[in-house]
């Protein structure tokens, strides 16, 4: 991204989609990666950094900025065949290998580790568990990543519960890691391949036990782990739901968005109401949600087939705060990285954000610093109540818009309540940063300390400095 940018690159030789960093501090490289195709077999690969001398370095320790348009705020892309640079600043360089995989029925429409509060658990060497993944789409699953003692007994075939291996181990893999299945998460009996597929999952970073999946059923569905059970679900949208995440420092709320054009919270101690806080113009569907790691009032979104990345205040919403230009082509994904440098006593904003689409960009916004101030202070939703633990608590309607629906099999219909804010300018921000691929980008995601982002191309995986 700069005239020195640092990258590694894996090549899957199959599609890749699915895109995920460990949180653990042990394996800030470690990523887990899911195939797009249209074959029986897709997998969940896992891959992580290893030493290997200067001379075997390969070909694509640096790469090419490939021009597939020029404007202005690309300029940026000016240094041919920038240089790798190891990320431990030894002599020798770093690679990307598989280190484990196993067979999915079908692609993955997400996968995630599990957050860092609940990776200190994970201790191979005194026998403990190892990390775990999760993934969605026909149903939500979780694996478990632990290192394979008995690597000569099981043999390729990944005997003793493991699917480690599958006989898909070349030479890429290395030894010493496998993945087993750990759970199916279903609520019901019938064929997985039946059932409405989920679209997506979020990880309860404050709570490890709760994910909460959505479906194109237009429900969403609280799942406690531990003991493979949903623990609650509701009607979230009026049509279906395409993504969610928790609010970073809260156990309780998530926000949704969905093909019918709304972006809403919901607070599992107020189940029967939910509040939009944005709707888009002619209802066009939502595709994705993600909060900042820094300012948790802060998030970001973008509309299904579209180019503009939308930034909201959670605070004051109805209308965004900021509109990110740049990409020529529907987006393909977006998330948060670092906050930036800077003192304690500088206010600072949401970090980095970065997004990719078909346009083969990588994009980078700074976001570091506070936006101007668009909106007076009284234009706070009267709504809100506040406190050390939870500052964006959500609470009820003062007014809802409709009588509350019968609970009936675990599921109640959200009332909801739209939130608006006086009619305001977004500020229009270009990217400052950017990176092109040889293909379209299909998904993107940050290291757990949010200066590196990986993406996935074609069956390429690109992970660079930010």
């Amino acid at each position: 991204m700069a005239s020195s940018t640092r990258m590694l690159q894996y090549d899957a030789g199959y599609p890749l989609y699915g895109i995920s960093f460990s949180n653990s501090p042990a394996h800030p490289f470690r990523v887990a990666l899911t195939t797009l195709s249209s074959t029986p077999t897709n997998k969940l690969i896992v891959v992580d950094a290893s030493n290997q001398s200067s001379s075997s370095s390969s070909s694509s320790s640096s790469y090419e900025h490939q021009h597939h348009h020029h404007h202005q705020h690309h300029q940026h892309h000016h240094n041919n065949n920038d240089s790798y640079h190891p990320p431990n600043g030894s002599s020798g360089s770093q690679r990307l290998s598989q280190i484990a995989s196993c067979n999915l029925n079908l692609p993955a429409t997400k996968v995630g580790w599990e957050p860092k509060d609940s990776v200190h658990g994970t201790r191979y060497d005194d026998g403990g568990r190892g990390e775990l993944i999760a993934t969605s789409g026909d149903a939500l699953r979780i694996f478990e990543i632990s290192k394979e003692w008995e690597t000569d007994a099981r043999g390729a075939g990944g005997a003793g519960g493991y699917v480690g291996k599958n006989g898909w181990a070349g030479m890429n893999e290395e030894p010493g890691y496998a993945v087993r299945s750990r759970s199916v998460l279903t609520n019901s009996k019938t064929p997985h391949t039946s059932l409405p597929p989920v679209t997506s999952f979020s990880w309860n970073p404050k709570s490890p036990n709760s994910i909460v999946t959505c479906s194109i059923d237009t429900t969403a569905t609280l799942w406690d782990i531990n003991t493979s059970q949903a623990l609650t679900q509701l009607i979230a949208h009026d049509r279906a739901v395409y993504d969610l995440s928790w609010l970073p420092d809260s156990s309780d709320i998530f926000v949704s968005v969905g093909a019918d054009g709304s972006l809403r919270a919901f607070d599992l101690r107020q189940l029967e109401h939910s509040t939009i806080l944005y709707e888009s113009s002619k209802e066009t569907p939502l595709a994705r949600i993600a909060f900042s790691k820094k300012e948790q009032h802060m998030m970001a979104c973008f509309g299904l087939d579209d180019s503009k990345i939308l930034v909201l205040d959670m605070r004051s919403p109805g209308q965004p705060v900021a509109e990110l230009v740049g990409h020529q082509a529907p987006l393909g994904g977006i998330a948060w990285g670092s906050p930036g440098v800077g003192s304690r006593s500088e206010p600072t904003g949401g970090g980095w954000l970065a997004s990719c689409g078909d346009d083969s960009q990588l994009l980078l916004y700074d976001l570091t610093a506070p936006l101007p101030e668009s909106r007076p202070p009284s234009t706070q939703p009267p709504n809100t109540r506040a406190s050390s633990s939870n500052p964006y608590a959500l609470s009820p309607p003062m007014t809802p818009n409709s009588q509350s629906q019968p609970h009936s099999q675990a599921q109640s219909r959200s009332q909801s309540q739209s939130r608006s804010s006086p009619s305001i300018d977004a500020i229009e921000m270009l990217p400052v940063k950017g990176w092109t691929a040889d293909a379209e980008v299909n998904n993107l995601a940050f290291n757990e300390k949010g200066d590196w982002v990986g993406c996935v191309s074609g069956g390429r995986l690109s992970v660079l400095q930010v």
